[in-house]
């Protein structure tokens, strides 16, 4: 399944009001998100997607993922099937004159198809270098 939000971030909002939004999923297991930021953001748009409090994307807690005409991507294997189905989106654009859009992408997908992208993930990693898979 594959999720998609454009979500605009009010010029002006602080990192420590962001605005908050639920994007809702459904039942499985996170492989991907891709946040895209358009040109003119200048790394000005700030984004935060949580799990209840979890800081999900990025990582590393208390920072924001930023960026300048490019998708952002963060590859994981965050198993949704035992817990809330949805996301918690939070965005500031501080510094900046004008609202910024940005443009969230989720993948979930079943655990059984999930559960199989790092075995062929190496498997492709061992024929590219055996020299089979360019």
């Amino acid at each position: 399944m594959f999720f998609a939000w454009d979500i605009t971030i009010p010029a002006g909002r602080s990192e420590t009001n962001p605005l908050e939004q639920t994007l809702k999923l459904g039942p499985g297991v996170i492989t991907r998100v891709d946040v895209k930021f358009p040109a003119g953001c200048h790394g000005l748009a700030k984004v935060r997607l949580f799990h209840e409090e979890f800081q999900l994307v990025p990582l590393s807690r208390g920072e924001w993922v930023t960026g300048d005409d490019e998708a952002v991507r963060a590859d994981m294997y965050f198993d949704l099937t035992r817990k809330l189905t949805h996301l918690k989106f939070r965005g500031a654009c501080a510094g900046s004159t004008y609202a910024h859009t940005v443009t969230v992408r989720v993948t979930v997908l079943p655990v059984k198809v999930a559960s199989m992208v790092p075995v062929l993930e190496l498997l492709t990693r061992l024929l590219q270098r055996m020299g089979v898979m360019v």
